[in-house]
């Protein structure tokens, strides 16, 4: 079936054509099975149609649940002009941006015509927006705007990925607010701000609130960039998303609450019954986010296996919730936490018995801390390549960090959740919050700390799908080696050691031969580099970021990097380059393929374009607008190619 998600996800296909061959495959599937199962020697006919009536079930599943593909989605009913009177219901707020807050939000109506889908709106601050509120407001929908520098994070993608197809920008001039439509979001975000309110009341500091709606509430808007990036750094950033680890420590305490009426008379059923309820309400209370439906949908399956008086697979219990959770929403395919949270559990449950292979201590409080350290270790194996692939980094002091945070974590848990039961109702008990604040406190200042070792935090690694494969190669031979030593797994081995040597080696064949001249986009500044194999050449003017080139020379596998001033000219391979900057100063007679203009030069553009013909004219970001504008028109005038980096993005030249 995954399969079948990732091929209709590259492939455009009709949803009656898709319809039709899953029911061939089903009727085919059907008469299979009543001809081959009850045979003693079986056909592989059976297994062969199983697999491909699931392969074209995953097809079906993103066929169908893309929005797009319905008429009635607002996609397919935007006016020409893109100008719009619609009603929107919000559902759902996201970390504010530093001019506007932002929420996601279901479009009613377009043009009083009814329609759908998932709308990103900005918000600006004169206008006070809340969860369930239903606005009546005319603009534009518009794109995401693109990366604007290579390898940038492209939050147009990430927001397709989720079906929020466009953005539009909400201002208390243009919008109207209409009856509200109360729905579970509103509910729980309701008891949300009533448990905020009263954890106020005890003066809890900014950031120890922000930590405890991460923690417990699912909400991190409000966790601070500086907060984030220590948790990261400490590698304990898992416990500020609502994921398996809190859900499986809150399953255990219920199932510790629950256990005298396991002995009465149907107690086992009454117990799961209760468990999975509390499950899904405490669900419903951080407003059904993905992470916690994930989590909350495994361990509600775990909960029936283990009432069930049944002998029970873990991996086909961690299976079927992914299989649910995929024909519920096949884009969780696309999220990073998907992937890690499963990837994470499967570790676990396959690496950790090597390690008590290898030793089981006796001593109760030295099995606790040997637990907890092989859990630690697993799971980190199992993510370590997607998580270099997506962040380039890690976090070396992992170990010490869930050696203490994972028993910590229990206890806040059980006091956290007693205290927002009594939150709910007006009033936490003083010595109860004391400890709970407390213990916050201490939590952020151990995460702080750890993240402060700066030498044990390893960033900036480069890492590729190639490398990730390899990887993967090398710990999965690696483990059944050690579970089970056989002649033909140590071949295995070998091979994943082989592997990731030809890893390396293919990459340093790719990447030390490219060679790229680079004007990024920075704002205020001009900033260039020239990349040669595995050494980059930069020179900037003016007050830059240095995150667009960090992540350029991580991506780029560089190892060399050495700062120049910016120079006048510049030659790659064929074509020159002339910068021009507020001097406007060149010489006639000199005819470059280039001309890069900055830091806005008062220069005759007619003039210079008649003196050295150049092929193309190039404007930073550090150009007046006025100016861009009046050279876009020169340019367009005399045929001359035009770019502007602040609308195009970095320019880039390879070869």
């Amino acid at each position: 079936m995954l399969l079948g998600i990732v091929i209709g996800f590259a492939t455009l296909v009709q949803y009656q054509a898709v319809l039709l061959i899953f029911g061939v495959c089903l009727a085919l599937w059907g008469v299979t099975f009543l001809t081959q199962h009850f045979k003693v020697i079986q056909t592989v006919y059976l297994s062969v149609i199983t697999y491909i009536t699931f392969i074209v079930l995953g097809v079906l599943t993103v066929v169908f649940h893309t929005e797009t593909n319905h008429d009635s989605h607002y996609v397919n009913h935007i006016p020409l002009n893109d100008e719009a009177l619609i009603r929107i219901h919000v559902y759902k707020k996201l970390k504010a941006s530093k001019y506007n807050n932002k929420f996601l939000a279901q479009v009613m109506t377009v043009n009083s015509l009814k329609t759908s889908g998932k709308l990103l709106i900005n918000v600006d601050t004169l206008l006070h927006v809340a969860i369930d509120d239903v606005l009546y407001t005319k603009g534009i929908f518009m794109n995401y705007t693109p990366p604007k520098n290579p390898y940038q994070f492209d939050y147009g993608r990430y927001m397709k990925n989720q079906q929020v197809c466009k953005q539009m920008y909400v201002t208390s001039a243009n919008t109207i607010k209409l009856t509200s439509k109360k729905t579970v979001f509103g509910y729980a975000e309701t008891i949300r701000n009533k448990i905020n309110s009263t954890l106020n009341k005890h003066n809890v500091s900014d950031e120890n609130l922000s930590i405890i709606n991460a923690l417990l509430l699912g909400q991190r808007q409000e966790v601070t960039k500086a907060t984030y990036k220590s948790f990261i750094n400490s590698g304990a950033v898992h416990i500020l998303a609502i994921s398996g680890l809190h859900i499986g420590l809150l399953l255990l305490v219920l199932r510790a609450f629950f256990k005298p009426i396991t002995y009465l008379k149907h107690g086992k059923v009454i117990a799961s019954l209760a468990i999975i309820f509390l499950l899904w309400i405490y669900a419903f209370i951080t407003g059904f986010s993905p992470s916690v439906v994930r989590a909350v949908t495994m361990f509600s399956l775990i909960t029936i296996a283990m009432y069930a008086n049944r002998i029970t697979n873990t991996y086909n219990v961690l299976t079927i919730s992914a299989f649910l959770l995929l024909l519920y929403n096949p884009f969780y395919v696309h999220a990073i936490g998907f992937q890690l949270s499963y990837l994470a559990v499967f570790a676990i449950i396959w690496i950790k018995p090597v390690f008590d292979k290898f030793w089981t201590p006796k001593n109760y409080v030295l099995k606790k801390f040997w637990d907890v350290f092989s859990v630690s270790v697993a799971a980190q194996l199992g993510i370590l390549p997607v998580a270099l692939f997506y962040f380039h980094q890690f976090p070396g002091l992992f170990f010490i960090t869930n050696l203490v945070i994972i028993p910590l974590l229990g206890f806040l848990l059980c006091l956290g959740l007693a205290c927002l039961v009594f939150g709910y109702f007006g009033h936490i008990p003083s010595l109860m919050f004391e400890v709970f604040n407390g213990s916050i406190s201490l939590l952020l200042q151990f995460v702080q700390f750890i993240s402060s070792k700066e030498d044990f935090v390893f960033t900036n690694i480069s890492f590729n799908w190639v490398s990730m494969l390899a990887c993967y190669l090398l710990i999965i031979s690696g483990v059944l080696l050690c579970k089970n030593f056989t002649y033909m797994r140590v071949v295995f081995l070998l091979i994943g050691v082989m592997s990731v040597q030809v890893a390396v080696l293919y990459n340093s064949s790719v990447y030390d031969k490219k060679q790229a001249f680079v004007v990024f986009n920075q704002y205020n500044a001009t900033l260039l580099g020239v990349k040669k194999g595995n050494e980059f050449v930069y020179a900037v003017k003016g007050e830059y970021s240095k995150l667009p080139v960090t992540t350029y020379l991580t991506n780029e596998f560089i190892k060399k990097i050495r700062q120049d001033s910016l120079q006048n000219v510049y030659v790659f391979h064929d074509k020159q380059i002339l910068i021009i900057d507020e001097r406007a100063v060149y010489l006639e007679g000199f005819n470059p393929d280039l001309v890069l203009l900055t830091a806005s030069p008062k220069v005759n553009l007619e003039r210079l374009i008649r003196d050295i013909q150049p092929k193309q004219v190039i404007a930073t970001t550090n150009n007046y607008k006025s100016y861009v504008d009046r050279w876009r028109e020169t340019c367009a005038s005399k045929s001359i190619v035009f770019y502007a980096i602040s609308e195009k993005g970095a320019y880039v030249l390879e070869k």
